[in-house]
């Protein structure tokens, strides 16, 4: 055997024996948790808690990284050309792999084989709003007022998911509402209050403390079942909206080829955090509910995700950019 055969030779046992110690010990040093929002938005505050929540779990600090734009590309980007050792992840929305195939003509990353998916962490429905004012007090109250204004009937939008949400209603109401586009939820909540904006697909978190402060009133909710923290809250299926169930749920990631032993010990540990009932309490007040799933089950939820969001853009005419 030569002695270049022989080097690369020793190179190959010495991997083979350290990567099984080198999971073992895992983690040694800090791990730094990437979120594609910025810090202090409500995608921040999730991130943040379960950035924490892992840290106590496996004994190492776990520091957030906020990486936002272009729908969370840019930080998942930088996950995917992380090294995959187990110390950068992603922690956010499943919709940041579901979505780019289609929305981007030139996608930053294939989410089908840049990733290794880890674990859920929650799951969250949007929730179809109105002003409290409004003498609507269910869906086919709302649908009735539509029809009879037409095209003079709107709603806002600020994101992907209301816009697919609202086109779905439309669609299956048989409505000509026009969609009106804001950046944050904030600038439409003085029109809707003022009369201007008749619904709004809103995300939980934005949704549920209106609500609570008794400004917007819920119809519906985007999951097929309803959300156990707040069961009062009809599903939009049972109020007359077919083929609805989009949850908005979130995932934990890390470049493709992290070693299985790593991979394993991370989905046991968001595992553990999803069964903590501080955990529940938390996620209930913003209408969520924590989600595990195998490393196996995990891969199978983004699969469909990639698949549900090709027909998701297709419905809401969203133009690639």
């Amino acid at each position: 055997m030569t002695r270049s055969l022989l080097r690369a030779a020793a190179l190959v046992l010495a991997a083979a024996i350290a990567a099984p110690v080198a999971a073992q010990d895992y983690p040694t040093r800090d791990i730094t948790a990437v979120v594609g929002f910025p810090a202090g938005s409500g995608a921040d505050v999730y991130a943040r808690y379960f950035a924490n929540k892992l840290s106590q779990q496996i004994k190492a600090n776990v520091l957030v990284m906020n990486r936002p734009g272009a729908n969370s590309s840019i930080a998942t980007e930088f996950v995917a050309r992380s090294k995959p050792d187990g110390y950068t992840i992603f922690l956010g929305g499943a919709d940041a792999f579901g979505s780019p195939l289609y929305l981007f003509k030139k996608p930053p990353n294939d989410p089908r084989k840049d990733f290794t998916y880890l674990s859920p962490l929650l799951g969250q429905a949007f929730i179809l709003v109105v002003a409290s004012d409004k003498p609507i007090t269910t869906v086919s109250d709302l649908t009735a007022y539509l029809r009879k204004q037409g095209d003079k009937a709107n709603y806002a939008s600020t994101n992907n998911p209301a816009i697919i949400l609202a086109e779905t209603y439309k669609k299956a109401a048989g409505l000509n509402t026009v969609e009106v586009k804001y950046k944050t939820s904030m600038e439409f909540v003085n029109d809707m209050l003022g009369g201007r904006i008749d619904f709004v697909m809103a995300d939980p978190v934005f949704g549920l403390a209106r609500i609570r402060e008794g400004k917007m009133r819920p119809l519906g909710v985007s999951t097929a079942r309803r959300i156990s923290s707040i069961p009062d809250i009809p599903t939009l299926q049972e109020a007359g909206v077919p083929g609805v169930d989009m949850n908005m749920w979130w995932v934990a990631a890390g470049p493709a080829n992290l070693p299985q032993p790593i991979a394993e010990k991370l989905n046991a540990a968001f595992s553990e955090i999803g069964k903590q009932q501080d955990v529940r309490e938390f996620l209930g007040k913003n209408g969520g509910e924590p989600f595990v799933a195998s490393l196996a089950e995990t891969k199978r939820l983004i699969e469909k995700e990639i698949a549900d969001w090709e027909g998701y853009v297709k419905l809401a005419k969203i133009e690639q950019q």
